[in-house]
C-alpha cells in the first residue's frame, strides 16, 4: 500500500512539474502560455465558479434593456491631410495622431457610426475633387473607436469600379461594419443593411445618398439612392427579412454650406417616417444643422428625432464654419413590451486644428469645450480665436434651433 502510495505521489510531482515546465498552450485573454493539463483544470475551475455565480445573475426583476449609438459627421480626406499623414522615414501614411484627442469621446458608446466620405486604396492617392485615401485612414478610423461606416455619399464612386469595391474589401479587411454601397445587387440581397446586435436589440443601419456627382455605379456595383422607391422596398425587405427592433437611415443630403436644412431634407425626413423609420441622421453639408427630437404628447403619436447635419468631422475645409462638426449621442432603451424609445439625445462640439510643428503641418480632431479652457494648448492664438468663432456659432444655431437636444460637455 505504501508503494502504491510513494508511486502516486511520484506521478502528481511529474505531472506538476510538467505543468510548470512545458507550457505551449496560449491562452488569448492573457497572453501567458500555459500548458493543456493547465487548460483544463483551469476550464474546470471556470465551470465550477460559473455555477457558483449564476444566482447572482439571475434577475428577479426585469429593467430595461439599453444602448448608446455615437454619430459622426464626415470624415474627409483632402490632399494636405494625405501629405500631413505621409511619414518620410517609414514611407508609410499615419493618421492615429489626428484623432488621438478625441478618441475619448468616441469610445465612450456601445456602438459609434461615421459618414466615410472617401475612397480608400486606389492609387495615386488623391484629394478633391476624386478622392482616395490610404488603407491605413480606415486603420486610424478604426482604432480611434469607429465600429461602423456609411459609405453611399457624393464621392462613392470617384474612383469608379476599383473605387467602391476596393473600399468594401478594406474595410471587410478591418472588421470594420459598412452600408451604402455594395459589390452587386445579390450582395445587397444578403446584406441590405449592417445590423447592430448588441445589448438586446438588433438594429438595422441603412445608408442614401442624394447623388454622385454625375458618376454613376460600375455594374455590377450598387449605390444606394436616396428616391422612395428604392427606400420603400429596402425598409420592406429588412422588414420582412431581418424583422429589426428599429430601423436608422444614415442619409447624405441637403444643401452645402447652409446653416438650415431645405424642404428636400423635411419632406425625405417625413417620407422615412411614414415607413416607421423614425431616427434620420444627415450628412453632406459640412456645417452644422439643427436637431430636433420630437416627444409624443399622446399614445398615437410616434417619436421621432432628425440630426439634419453633423458637419465635417474631420477635412482641410478652413472656411468658417466648415472647420468643425458634432457627434451626436443618443441612447435607446428598450422595455418588456419590446417597444425601443429615445431614452436621452444630445451632442458634443468638435473643432478640427491645423497646427505646423516642425515644418510639418498636422491636423488634430479637438474636444472643443475642453480646449475651451486651454488657449495655452494652442501654439497660436489666431487658432483659438478660431475655434472660439466656431464654438460661439455652433452653440448659437444650435441653441436657437434644436428642440429638446442639448449640448453634453465632457
Amino acid at each position: 500500500m505504501k508503494k502504491v502510495r510513494v508511486i502516486i505521489s511520484i506521478l502528481v510531482l511529474s505531472l506538476i512539474y510538467t505543468c510548470a515546465s512545458k507550457k505551449t498552450v496560449q491562452d488569448q485573454t492573457s497572453e501567458t502560455k500555459i500548458t493543456v493539463e493547465e487548460t483544463v483544470v483551469v476550464e474546470e475551475v471556470k465551470k465550477v465558479e460559473k455555477k457558483k455565480e449564476l444566482p447572482k445573475k439571475v434577475k428577479v426583476l426585469k429593467k430595461d434593456d439599453e444602448i448608446s449609438l455615437l454619430f459622426i459627421g464626415d470624415f474627409m480626406g483632402h490632399m494636405d491631410q494625405i501629405k500631413a499623414a505621409y511619414n518620410k522615414k517609414t514611407k508609410t501614411y499615419e493618421y492615429d495622431s489626428c484623432f488621438s484627442k478625441i478618441k475619448p469621446i468616441l469610445s465612450n458608446a456601445d456602438v459609434t457610426l461615421g459618414n466615410l466620405e472617401v475612397t480608400l486604396g486606389v492609387k495615386p492617392y488623391s484629394g478633391y475633387p476624386q478622392f482616395s485615401s490610404p488603407p491605413s485612414y480606415a486603420t486610424a478610423i478604426k482604432n480611434a473607436g469607429v465600429d461602423i461606416l456609411t459609405t453611399s455619399n457624393n464621392h462613392s464612386c470617384d474612383k469608379r469600379k476599383k473605387g467602391v469595391e476596393r473600399t468594401i474589401h478594406i474595410l471587410d479587411s478591418l472588421n470594420i461594419g459598412h452600408t451604402g454601397t455594395f459589390i452587386s445587387a445579390v450582395e445587397k440581397t444578403k446584406n441590405p443593411a449592417y445590423v447592430i446586435d448588441k445589448n438586446n436589440f438588433k438594429i438595422a443601419v441603412i445608408s442614401y445618398t442624394y447623388g454622385t456627382n454625375g458618376l454613376k455605379p460600375t455594374k455590377p456595383n450598387v449605390v444606394n439612392y436616396l428616391k422612395k422607391e428604392t427606400i420603400k422596398k429596402d425598409i420592406d425587405y429588412i422588414n420582412s427579412s431581418i424583422n429589426p427592433d428599429q430601423i436608422i437611415a444614415f442619409v447624405h443630403w441637403g444643401d452645402q454650406y447652409k446653416d438650415l436644412p431645405n424642404k428636400s431634407q423635411k419632406d425625405m425626413f417625413a417620407y422615412f417616417k411614414s415607413l416607421g423609420v423614425n431616427i434620420v441622421i444627415g450628412a453632406h453639408p459640412h456645417v452644422l444643422q439643427p436637431m430636433e427630437w420630437h416627444k409624443p404628447t399622446n399614445e398615437n403619436e410616434q417619436e421621432s428625432l432628425v440630426v439634419y447635419s453633423l458637419g465635417n468631422f474631420v477635412s482641410h475645409q478652413r472656411t468658417f464654419p466648415r472647420d468643425g462638426g458634432a457627434v451626436f449621442k443618443l441612447w435607446l432603451k428598450k422595455g418588456k413590451d419590446n417597444k425601443v424609445k429615445i431614452k436621452k439625445a444630445d451632442y458634443f462640439l468638435t473643432w478640427v486644428h491645423e497646427p505646423v510643428v516642425n515644418g510639418n503641418k498636422e491636423y488634430y480632431v479637438l474636444p472643443a469645450d475642453s480646449y475651451s479652457s486651454k488657449p495655452e494648448a494652442f501654439s497660436k492664438k489666431k487658432d483659438y480665436d478660431k475655434m472660439m468663432r466656431f464654438v460661439k456659432h455652433a452653440r448659437k444655431l444650435l441653441g436657437e434651433h434644436n428642440k429638446n437636444i442639448n449640448e453634453y460637455k465632457k
